[in-house]
């Protein structure tokens, strides 16, 4: 059972990320058809579509997809340590807790990052 907070923490990131996406289809139109396409140490590497600029979209959707099969069966995680069964509870919660706040954290630095220096010029 995932408590009713822990779903509502988990909205959060997919109100980010509606809004990032609201927000790139405004500026869509003023952001020219050829972008750089960066790689580490923020190097242009090369150019590609725009259309790039919706992967890292999907990405932190498949990302919050994956965490959220983890929040919804934390059974199946294989603990690196032994919790007691009265503490079980507890535990997966905290466990629920931690993961709903990192997916609010990863949606909160794919988002903006991904595509800063083309939309947010």
């Amino acid at each position: 059972m995932i408590p009713k907070h822990i779903k509502l923490l988990f909205c959060i990131p997919f109100i980010i990320i509606i809004a990032y996406t609201v927000y790139l289809f405004t500026r869509y139109g003023s952001i020219p058809d050829i972008i750089p396409i960066h790689g580490y140490g923020g190097k242009n590497d090369g150019f590609g579509s725009k259309l790039f600029l919706f992967a890292p979209v999907v990405l932190n959707l498949i990302i919050l997809a994956f965490i959220w099969l983890i929040i919804r069966k934390p059974e199946k995680i294989k603990f690196t340590f032994e919790a007691k069964e009265e503490d079980e509870a507890k535990t997966y919660y905290q466990y629920q807790l931690v993961l709903a706040i990192l997916a609010i954290f990863v949606t909160m630095v794919m988002s903006p990052l991904s595509f800063s220096d083309v939309v947010f010029k």
